[in-house]
């Protein structure tokens, strides 16, 4: 049996043991805590939020996330696509997410915002009306991505293949749609 924690405030806690499984957080707030490399296997987080925390090169493996949101957290070289892929929803707001990986991943409606995503991998996700509101997206990985109805009106530094890419009904600013010819090396004036 997992064990289970309801309605709790963790606030400054380092989760420094090496793994943590079979733990269930249900409406839970994650407020400055380091778990920094730490392998959660099997844990379910639904509607929790991380503030402030530290989740780099953390492992979930076989976890849950649902209904979680995360506000001014590290998430660098985290390895999305490790997770237990049903009913994932997370939004981001103010995060690093460096490095981090979503291959694969169903993320439709997912929202990001003000977030760093130098380097992300989004390939093969389904990002359809996912929202990049002023989100640095600097070497980020577009590849064989449905990005259909995503929002990248105000998001920068973003390079997409059209023609590897699914992009109808995307929508783009007139200021960076030229992020979307780069591979022409095309001269605009």
């Amino acid at each position: 049996m997992n064990n289970y924690y309801s309605n709790e405030l963790f606030e400054k806690v380092s989760f420094t043991s090496e793994q943590l499984s079979k733990t269930d957080f249900e409406s839970c707030t994650f407020k400055n805590c380091d778990f920094s490399g730490l392998h959660i296997i099997g844990s379910e987080f639904l509607e929790c939020e991380f503030i402030a925390c530290n989740l780099s090169n953390t492992r979930f493996k076989g976890s849950s996330f649902k209904d979680v949101h995360c506000r001014q957290t590290k998430l660098v070289g985290v390895k999305f696509f490790e997770i237990d892929a049903f009913l994932f929803n997370m939004n981001f707001t103010g995060c690093q997410l460096n490095f981090s990986s979503f291959y694969q991943l169903s993320m439709q409606k997912f929202q990001f915002t003000e977030c760093q995503m130098q380097e992300v991998d989004f390939t093969e996700a389904d990002l359809q009306y996912a929202n990049f509101d002023h989100c640095d997206l600097n070497g980020a990985i577009f590849d064989t991505t449905n990005l259909q109805q995503a929002n990248f009106t105000t998001a920068e530094n973003f390079s997409i293949d059209i023609e590897k890419n699914k992009v109808q009904g995307a929508a783009f600013s007139k200021e960076n749609v030229v992020n979307l010819l780069e591979k022409y090396k095309i001269i605009i004036s």
